[in-house]
């Protein structure tokens, strides 16, 4: 996999379409919402493909435990969400097809969230302004990362940032948690009583991504903001955030140094590895600091002022 990684029919087909890179650019839409007092320009929404819940949101999730689950490998990258010493986990092939997860994690509502476009994987406590709401994919694109829509107030919400940026529920932030992103082994390790996200669909083959091609190629499907050629487009960045600044570790140069970090971010320690093979970081961020992980595209897009981590050293600037 290296660096870069990262229903119903249409949903499917579409997949099949990023895959290939044979998607053609979105084209201005709404898919039924009212997107008229947009908080980003209305020309900036884009069709993605499919219609409103084209891609299907898994709404009743069933867990298994880990010896219920034959395929899927420990090496395969997953999400894994702790609440209260539950944790439950996602595998991401899984995931690809849905996009949303509608869970709840010790009697809480949790949204789980991956954008396999973005390569960014987010939760958040599922409820806002004290109230439960149920999420699924609104077909359209922002800045090159989809929007989620709720049920109840049919407003739209950007994946990356849990912002609402049309409807009633507009300025509305979700509150993060913790997700972390990793091979299945490693979870299963770290939560050997994790409960495991069962397949939705006897008629997929959740075990493949349909993505596979698309993390290889350094081409995007819809327009970013802030593009920046330095690095492959779909290189994995472990990003932070933190007291109004945010930083970009990139795969390729944490690989460079050696493949471990240990750095200091808003006056705290952060330390990490990063598996250049899997893709994927293995980190130990106390809390406090935001973490995102993202394709370069999406992290430079979204957070266009972000510094980059390079390795202490000569000419480093360190």
């Amino acid at each position: 996999m290296g660096s870069f990684r990262g229903l119903v029919s249409t949903g499917l087909m579409v997949a099949a379409l990023a895959s290939t890179g044979a998607l053609a650019r979105g084209e201005p839409a709404t898919n039924g919402f009212d997107v008229d007092d947009a908080a980003v320009p209305r020309a900036e929404i884009l069709g993605g493909g499919p219609p409103r819940d084209g891609i299907r949101s898994v709404d009743t999730p069933r867990f298994v435990a880990p010896g219920e689950v034959n395929w899927v490998r420990q090496e395969s990258p997953v999400l894994s969400v702790t609440v209260d010493d539950q944790t439950h986990v996602y595998p991401v092939h899984l995931v690809e097809y849905h996009q949303v997860v509608n869970d709840q994690i010790a009697g809480r509502p949790v949204l789980l969230t991956y954008d396999p476009l973005a390569g960014v994987p987010r939760a958040f406590e599922g409820d806002s302004g004290g109230e439960a709401k149920s999420f699924g994919v609104s077909g359209l694109i922002h800045n090159h990362n989809f929007l989620l829509y709720d049920r109840e107030t049919e407003s739209l919400w950007q994946q990356i940032s849990g912002e609402a940026i049309a409807g009633k529920s507009k300025g509305t932030v979700l509150r993060p948690i913790r997700v972390r992103q990793e091979p299945y082994g490693a979870a299963l390790a770290r939560s050997p009583r994790a409960r495991v996200l069962a397949r939705p669909s006897g008629k997929i083959d959740y075990a493949i991504s349909p993505f596979q091609r698309y993390w290889q190629t350094n081409e995007l499907l819809f327009p970013v903001k802030a593009q920046d050629d330095r690095f492959h487009l779909k290189e994995m960045v472990l990003g932070l955030r933190a007291a109004g600044r945010s930083r970009a570790y990139l795969g390729s140069l944490v690989t460079a140094s050696g493949g471990v970090v240990e750095d200091e971010f808003a006056g705290k320690k952060v330390r990490f590895q990063y598996d250049a093979e899997q893709g994927t970081f293995l980190h130990e961020i106390p809390e406090g600091i935001e973490v995102i992980e993202a394709y370069w595209l999406a992290w430079k897009a979204f957070f266009p002022d972000t510094e980059i981590w390079h390795a202490p050293g000569p000419g480093s600037g360190e």
